[in-house]
């Protein structure tokens, strides 16, 4: 649809499902930057500076997501997208050459705590720079609504294969995939059969028992609230920030440990997601006495084709995963069980998962804020791995970066790195409902739920609960 902004003509459209979901997590202008994305994309050799501008330039062109833009029509309040004209940058470079490396992530920290103008301004940034260490490489800011981590991914990929083109002459990377494209295949999905098909499922899910609020620190949350409610029944919890004040905790795994969990994953034909959130799922069974009723959102990226997979873009749904299992499961079916729950969860993901969530509680009389969930979840398997092969061996590294807010009170990503391929667990967490030694104990536990349950599938969760 054709909208007027500031005088010129764009073809605009509604926001997606996904959009929605991180704009809803925005509670007013102070936290407009729960939604920047911070990473930063580096190489260890000296980069051609001039080529490096050109290959981002090009990437951008290619990125309709990248050139996106979001409006709030001041007469109705209705929000819109549109992508702009493609215009050459000259992106800034910055030398840090002669810093020290914690101050360079301070200053970079800082750059992805500078929130963007939601409605009106551009919505990302890229800086070229040059590291301490030998590593020199790009800086990029970018606001979720625009792309998600795969997006970021996809992206990063594109620019290095732009640049190896220029630089040596390699093959010039195929075209990306249409945004616009996506969101009108998306946009379809309101009122269809599939809607209708998956709006069964869910409202099917809602029609079990209650379900029962797991804390990652126990039950102790649960136990106050039920005191302050006089409702010594109260299943639902309630984890909140008053501004989203937040930080982020990385864990990295080493490679011969995470070869380890490749080598069950492809030894029983088990996702490597199903394998860490049994663990996660098992260590909050622990924490909370036993349960046997647990949920943890997952997050599903929907990019199971070629085309969303290169389009850029935020398509990252959340829903409740929940398995009910006594404490006799074994390890082997607890872990089938997770994935039968995802297989359904991802052909029924195009639900918008606002609705979803609301949904749930309505179902059960949950107040507004309330949740059955303290964890969320996400693993991604399409990382910068296999980038190694256009930079002929030149070592490559990726940083993510805090913006010193938070969307959810406890968000677990878990991602191979792209120097080993070894696992790095990052966790996200707002600071008013989680410690650092909390994170840690948290991390700790999954780890031993982890390797004590590859090391020993026929055995129970209560066998596995009891050997950690």
């Amino acid at each position: 649809m054709l909208k007027n902004i500031g005088g010129i003509s764009y073809d605009c459209y509604p926001l997606t499902p996904a959009q929605l979901l991180n704009l809803a997590l925005i509670k007013d202008g102070a936290t407009h930057e729960v939604e920047n994305i911070g990473a930063g994309q580096y190489l260890q050799m000296d980069l051609n500076i001039a080529a490096l501008r050109e290959a981002l330039n090009r990437a951008v062109e290619r990125c309709e997501s990248m050139r996106l833009r979001l409006w709030k029509d001041p007469d109705t309040g209705e929000m819109w997208q549109y992508v702009m004209p493609y215009q050459n940058e000259y992106f800034e470079y910055y030398d840090f050459s002669s810093w020290r490396e914690d101050k360079v992530t301070e200053v970079l920290t800082k750059w992805t705590s500078q929130p963007f103008d939601t409605f009106g301004g551009k919505l990302s940034r890229i800086v070229i720079v040059t590291l301490p260490d030998g590593y020199n490489g790009f800086y990029y800011n970018v606001h979720h609504a625009c792309m998600d981590s795969s997006s970021v991914i996809a992206f990063t990929r594109d620019v290095i294969e732009i640049y190896c083109s220029l630089i040596y002459d390699m093959p010039y990377p195929k075209p990306m995939a249409s945004y616009i494209e996506s969101v009108k295949k998306d946009l379809k999905y309101e009122g269809s059969k599939k809607q209708k098909k998956d709006e069964e499922y869910w409202h099917k899910q809602f029609e079990l028992p209650e379900p029962l609020y797991t804390d990652y620190t126990g039950p102790g949350r649960l136990m106050k609230l039920r005191q302050e409610n006089n409702n010594p029944d109260q299943r639902w919890g309630l984890l909140a920030s008053s501004d989203g004040k937040g930080a982020t905790i990385t864990y990295e795994l080493d490679v011969h440990s995470t070869m380890k969990i490749m080598e069950f994953a492809k030894q029983y034909d088990l996702p490597v997601s199903a394998i860490i959130l049994h663990a996660i799922r098992t260590v909050l069974a622990k924490f909370n006495g036993g349960a046997t009723d647990v949920i943890i959102r997952d997050l599903v990226s929907r990019r199971s084709t070629l085309n969303n997979k290169k389009c850029g873009g935020v398509r990252m749904h959340c829903f409740p995963l929940r398995t009910i299992m006594p404490l006799d499961t074994t390890v082997l079916d607890s872990i089938r069980m997770i994935k039968k729950t995802q297989d359904e969860l991802f052909i029924h993901a195009e639900y918008p998962p606002l609705k979803c969530l609301g949904e749930l509680n309505d179902a059960y009389g949950a107040p507004a804020g309330a949740t059955y969930t303290s964890v969320d979840f996400t693993y991604q398997p399409g990382t910068l791995a296999t980038i190694g092969e256009t930079l002929r061996g030149i070592n490559f590294k990726s940083w993510w970066y805090s913006s010193g807010k938070q969307p959810q009170p406890m968000y677990i990503t878990a991602m191979h790195r792209p120097s080993d391929g070894g696992l790095n667990f990052y966790f996200g967490y707002q600071t008013e409902c989680a410690t650092p030694e909390e994170i840690e104990f948290l991390y700790y536990f999954t780890g031993r739920v982890l390797f004590r349950s590859i090391e020993n599938p026929d055995k129970t969760l209560k066998d596995i609960i009891a050997m950690t």
